[in-house]
């Protein structure tokens, strides 16, 4: 035991880490665009999000069911009714609940809410930099890294996956927790992860999931009694946020849920699932390569070997995509697995000797630079900026205040300023209107989404009837529809309450 300390003590005293000089130009590109992309996505503030490109729309809608409808009640404002959070997970806005209180302006407390975490998951990297060993400088790098480049710029800035982003603070504070506590004794501190990890499961699946494999890897390094404490926490944990999953466990299977497996985009390659499986093939390879340096910089290789093999799994399962086959981890986003090993790439590549890799230098320079500046690019080719509403998205907005009962939008033109399911969240929290559709598809059965879904063909092929009589199973009256479908509307007796210059009301 002594010799391996003195080892450890005389490797630590000879290593090198990466030069900060580095960092510099890196985080001069990444942090620019990072605040850029802030800055255009604070026009969410005055203009509610339309367009395909988000789920923005969502989130604020369900924030606004939290205070009309309480936790677990049925509301009425979505799909003729549904138990709020029964299937989605409440961890978010929880946390948001209060400024929304404060505010009551739901477009506000979301983009307010967007800078809080980011700024929370920032100061919790600065204050665990010490216990990191880590400079300013690469704490700053490390947050841009992570929350800077291409993927997480268009999951968490523009599409905005916001239960997301919440779950990957409380993932990053339980990740910090592990790195420290990786190489020290388990104390009674240790016990403060329990509340991130309840927020990590209550904030999405993509947490719940990647913090219980990580938390795994410190299992398997430690003595027995501290695995004892490890278990304690855990199913604290697992108990405290049993107010939720065991609901959740419930209804799952009878939900359009239950058929997705979110890794299929890893099946096929296209122009759609290109990201997907650029991120399942380039992170696990850079993770294996900097894996190699990083043990190679450690005396203690053998118990840091064990502290990442989850990863190590997560990442050859990842890489020959048979992840798609194993139940509970093939629910994860292709994307958050990314994330999960870049958040250790990342901190290897800080923690290794650069003696070992000095001979690279300048390769790595480089590489630097380039992927900083290549993130950039990907988002400015691949994720639009905030879309102001058109003609069109006003026309419509116009609408709402003219419906009386519940309504139903079908035949919406294929646009990408014009998203049907953020005019169902616009409706509600705007004019308090409920309706057939929603914004929420898994809150209900696969038979009534494919009922909802079947009117749009039944209006277009003229099915008058059925189109009656499916709207009446609905219990819907009011539709709203656009262009040459108002003339079959009204070919099929439908009674004209307003028609604009592409938009329309009828009632039935």
């Amino acid at each position: 035991m002594k010799l391996k300390k003195l080892e450890k003590i005389f490797s630590d005293m000879t290593k090198k880490t990466l030069p900060d000089k580095f960092l510099y130009l890196p985080i001069l590109i990444l942090g620019i665009y990072f605040l850029f992309r802030l800055i255009d996505q604070a026009k969410m503030i005055f203009t509610f999000p339309l367009d395909k490109f988000n789920d923005w729309s969502s989130y604020m809608a369900q924030l606004y069911f939290l205070k009309e409808c309480g936790f677990h009640n049925f509301c009425e404002y979505w799909y003729n009714g549904f138990i709020n959070f029964q299937i989605n997970q409440p961890g978010w806005y929880f946390f948001t609940y209060p400024l929304y209180s404060i505010t009551n302006n739901v477009q506000l407390t979301t983009y307010l809410s967007l800078i809080i975490i980011f700024i929370l998951s920032l100061t919790a990297l600065y204050i665990s930099r010490k216990k990191l060993e880590l400079s300013k400088t690469k704490i700053l790098a490390f947050f841009l890294f992570f929350f800077g480049n291409a993927v997480s710029i268009g999951n968490f800035i523009r599409l905005g996956k916001i239960h997301g982003l919440f779950g990957w603070f409380n993932t990053i504070v339980i990740f910090l927790f592990l790195l420290i506590y990786k190489d020290k004794k388990l104390d009674k501190n240790f016990f403060f992860i329990i509340p991130f990890y309840f927020f990590a499961i209550l904030s999405h699946q993509n947490s719940a999931v990647i913090s219980s494999l990580a938390i795994l890897g410190l299992f398997l390094i430690k003595s027995f009694k501290e695995k004892l404490s490890i278990i304690i926490s855990v199913l604290i944990t697992i108990i405290a946020t049993s107010f939720w999953w065991i609901d959740y466990i419930k209804n799952f299977f009878n939900t359009t849920s239950a058929t997705i497996i979110v890794g299929d985009t890893l099946r096929q390659l296209n122009r759609a699932t290109l990201n997907d499986n650029l991120v399942a093939t380039l992170i696990p390879i850079i993770f294996f390569i900097i894996l190699y340096f990083y043990l190679k910089s450690n005396a203690n290789r053998k118990k840091e070997l064990i502290f990442f093999l989850p990863l190590i799994i997560v990442a050859f399962l990842l890489l020959t995509r048979l992840i798609l086959f194993i139940p509970i981890i093939n629910r994860v986003f292709p994307d958050a697995y990314g994330l999960f090993l870049l958040f250790f790439i990342i901190f290897m590549l800080f923690k290794i000797d650069f003696n070992l890799i000095n001979k690279y230098k300048t390769l790595i320079f480089i590489g630097l630079i380039f992927i900083s500046i290549l993130s950039v690019i990907l988002n400015m080719i691949f994720t639009p900026l905030f879309i102001e509403h058109t003609e069109l998205e006003k026309e419509t907005l116009s609408i709402f205040p003219e419906i009386e009962n519940r309504f139903v939008l079908l035949a919406t033109p294929l646009r990408r300023t014009s998203y049907p399911n953020a005019y169902y969240s616009y409706a509600a929290i705007f004019h308090n209107l409920k309706s057939a559709g929603g914004w929420y598809p898994s809150a209900v059965s696969q038979n009534y989404i494919n009922k909802l879904d079947s009117l749009d063909n039944l209006v277009k092929s003229k099915n008058c009837e059925l189109l009656k009589k499916t709207l009446v199973e609905l219990n819907t009256t009011e539709v709203v529809t656009y262009d040459e479908h108002c003339k079959i509307l009204e070919e099929c007796g439908f009674n004209k309450k307003i028609n604009k210059l592409r938009v329309c009301l009828y009632s039935s």
